[in-house]
């Protein structure tokens, strides 16, 4: 009877642990995940939004996430993601709001920039990260001023 049931467990554990390999590979959720976004080839070019400060001379440099919503990059991303998807007037807001923070930016590039460009853009992901590449396309979603700060 005991090596029975020792048969019965083994058979049953094997089955579970067997089990996930049966399932959808893209079906993700709790307890098991396949890791969908890890399971397949991405492509190289990727639609990038982002925040860059433009100083007098036209030269920009990027917002830092902490200006645009907090120190999280991806929270700060998908803020101006989901800003440029809801349009002009949202941009607009979420660009004064940043406008409104470099003012207090302890980096000079950020503190003396007199514009700030909200856009997407269409990128190279490995070679924009690694500093060889500019997008290839920009979409404009905002753009307003910066306050100067009076002497």
């Amino acid at each position: 009877m005991h090596r029975l049931y020792a048969y019965a467990v083994s058979v049953a554990a094997l089955l579970i642990v067997g089990w996930p390999a049966t399932r959808n590979l893209d079906l993700d959720g709790f307890p098991l995940s396949t890791y969908p976004m890890f399971a397949y080839p991405k492509g190289r070019v990727a639609s990038v939004t982002s925040a860059l400060a433009v100083s007098a001379n036209g030269a920009s440099a990027p917002v830092p996430p902490k200006y645009v919503a907090n120190a999280e990059t991806m929270q700060a991303f998908r803020t101006l993601q989901a800003a440029a998807a809801k349009g002009r007037r949202e941009s607009g807001e979420l660009c004064r709001a940043i406008a409104s923070r470099l003012k207090s930016a302890s980096d000079p590039k950020l503190r003396d920039a007199q514009h700030v460009r909200a856009a997407s853009g269409r990128v190279d992901a490995i070679d924009f990260l690694a500093g060889r590449a500019t997008p290839s396309s920009r979409r404009l979603h905002a753009r307003c001023d910066v306050e100067q700060k009076q002497p």
